[in-house]
């Protein structure tokens, strides 16, 4: 007790109550930090400071790694050698009143982690950039509107989010090697230059109208829920995995190109009307969520994704769903609700996906369940053809394989191969029958079709044209899309059977045969026709009962054999013909 000093002695009576009462105040405050935590930090080169209501960060803090602390500190523990000291490499200060760093962070260039949470920052020091081996910077929750011009050029994750930054920090595109960055709930408007090694973005909750990223190397996710989108552009991103637009306000997407690993596209809660823009991805998606949306019907390309695990389309105008979905088998969630579906009855909805799975399944035809759908090759779609839909390869005596491989990626809707040479149509149109609409296969030299051609059933066009051909196979009664056919300048010599069952024909072509006779019973079961062209054959009698098919106006017959009606009736056009017809129709 003798060796130890007297305080108050010297004559200043109070004094050292007085620095005992503020040294007291300060650590009930949390603005000071006990030796014993100074030392575990130094055994361990973590300090953790959390949910201290600390309003600073006490000086020693600062001083961690000066050499005079340091010494002192070691000196005051037997148990610790100064050779066992750790380099203060992680601090936790999250969760406190903290309102400014000082420019003594400097001093703590050991630094790979530092937390800083939950605070009451409004700004921070430029001397963070001099933390050279800093790799994660925490500044969620505060108030920050800026950051200084550079940051630590080691960055890897960035945590801006609950701040009040109106743009995107300038110095973030400058860091090279930042691999995330959250943004969320912020005020953004605009975003800026993403850095090159970006591999995940996260801009929720923000006031974004726009969001385009393209050519980017590294991006893995974006997440941009609830902002003011009205325009989304994401496109040749080889790393994408993740996309997701939900509570926005677009109405469409571009076509998501170049996304070969893209699994997941979340775009619930938009006016999305339509979903072409899945074409490019179909498959590699393993989910989809377009629920809350304005979608009134599934495309061709949904039942394609053999790796579509999870499809949400509740709440949208879908009137019917697909037979075919119930042959997706990783398939697993399937929500339909919310839907002015016709078909299924909501007790078979409510009871989930392989209820509903099991229903769609009693509605596919033979052709489903014998047919495998078409497989999508694992390449690139091809820009020019994923935006035209079109394939003309007119004159042309061979088409590669990787062009087939292209038309089946872009999910074409036409293909034109005219004047090509053609015996037979090639193998590679039927893999096309998950989006080909028109088929021009004009001036070829086809004898007949295969069985498959009935395999086209999204068919709405098709141009036989000036070929061989004596009759149609009758798997083309299942062309039950088709509206336009031109048989014209070939050798049929009666109209082909099959057609008499295709419910969507409007107009029908099968002028410069060799037609003889005509069935009128038969064509006034064909309701949709409003076309028939009949010119330039063997006809030899026309029959009145033509001019009673439902919706017929246009009526061609000239240079056929008849003699009744005369030509100066044809002459006077379709119109006048039909009347004629009608009036020579017998009476009951």
């Amino acid at each position: 007790f003798e060796a130890m000093p007297r305080r108050g002695a010297g004559g200043v009576r109070g004094r050292p109550f007085a620095h005992h009462n503020k040294a007291k105040a300060a650590a009930e405050s949390g603005n000071t930090v006990s030796h014993k935590l100074l030392l575990n930090a130094l055994r361990s080169g973590t300090l953790n400071l959390q949910n201290r209501e600390m309003t600073v960060i006490p000086d020693d803090v600062y001083k961690l790694n000066d050499p005079e602390l340091l010494q002192n500190l070691v000196g005051s523990d037997d148990d610790l050698k100064w050779w066992e000291t750790e380099p203060i490499a992680k601090l936790y200060l999250c969760s406190n009143k903290i309102n400014v760093i000082t420019p003594a962070i400097a001093g703590l260039n050991s630094l790979t982690l530092l937390d800083l949470r939950d605070n009451q920052l409004e700004c921070v020091p430029e001397e963070l950039s001099q933390l050279e081996v800093l790799t994660r910077l925490e500044l969620s929750h505060n108030r920050l509107t800026s950051l200084p011009a550079t940051l630590g050029p080691a960055l890897q994750h960035l945590s801006l989010n609950n701040n009040n930054f109106e743009t995107m920090p300038p110095a973030i595109s400058s860091l090279r090697s930042l691999l995330t960055l959250d943004l969320r709930e912020n005020r953004i408007a605009v975003l800026g230059e993403l850095p090159c090694s970006l591999q995940s973005l996260v801009v929720d909750d923000n006031k974004l109208t726009t969001l385009h990223i393209e050519n980017h190397p590294t991006l893995a996710a974006v997440t941009a829920t609830n902002n003011n989108l009205t325009s989304c552009r994401v496109g040749n991103l080889p790393q994408l995995k993740v996309l997701s637009v939900r509570i926005n306000k677009l109405e469409f997407l571009e076509p998501i190109i170049n996304c070969p690993e893209l699994g997941e596209i979340l775009v619930g809660k938009n006016f999305i009307n339509n979903l072409d823009f899945i074409v490019p991805c179909a498959g590699t998606l393993t989910v989809l969520d377009c629920s809350d949306n304005k979608v009134s019907a599934l495309p061709e390309s949904v039942i394609s994704m053999s790796k579509l695990k999870r499809l949400d389309v509740s709440n949208n105008n879908l009137n019917n769903l697909p037979p075919q979905l119930a042959l997706m088998e990783n398939l697993n969630s399937l929500s339909v609700e919310g839907n002015p579906l016709r078909t299924i009855r909501r007790e078979i909805i409510a009871k989930g996906t392989n209820a509903i799975k099991e229903y769609l399944q009693l509605k596919l035809s033979p052709e489903d369940l014998d047919q495998e759908g078409p497989t999508i090759p694992d390449i690139q779609p091809d820009e020019i053809m994923l935006q035209t839909k079109t394939l003309e390869m007119d004159r042309t005596t061979s088409i590669p394989n990787d062009v087939w491989d292209q038309a089946v990626v872009c999910a074409i809707v036409r293909l034109s191969m005219q004047h090509c040479g053609l015996t037979v149509i090639p193998d590679q149109v039927v893999n096309l029958r998950a989006s080909l609409q028109e088929l021009e296969l004009g001036s070829n030299n086809l004898h007949q079709l295969p069985p498959e051609i009935g395999k086209l059933v999204k068919l709405r066009k098709l141009n036989l044209l000036n070929n061989n051909l004596k009759e149609l196979p009758a798997e083309c009664s299942s062309l039950v899309a088709l509206e336009d056919l031109n048989l014209g300048q070939n050798k049929f010599d009666t109209v082909p059977e099959c057609l008499y069952s295709l419910p969507a024909i409007c107009n029908l072509i099968i002028s410069n045969n060799q037609i003889r006779t005509v069935e009128p019973a038969k064509l006034m079961t064909m309701t949709s026709l409003v076309c028939l062209d009949l010119e330039n054959n063997n006809i030899g009698r026309l029959p009145p009962e033509l001019s009673l098919i439902p919706n017929l106006r246009t009526l061609l017959v000239m240079g056929n054999t008849f003699k009744i009606p005369r030509a100066d009736v044809l002459a006077k056009g379709s119109a006048e013909v039909i009347a004629w017809l009608k009036n020579k129709v017998p009476q009951p």
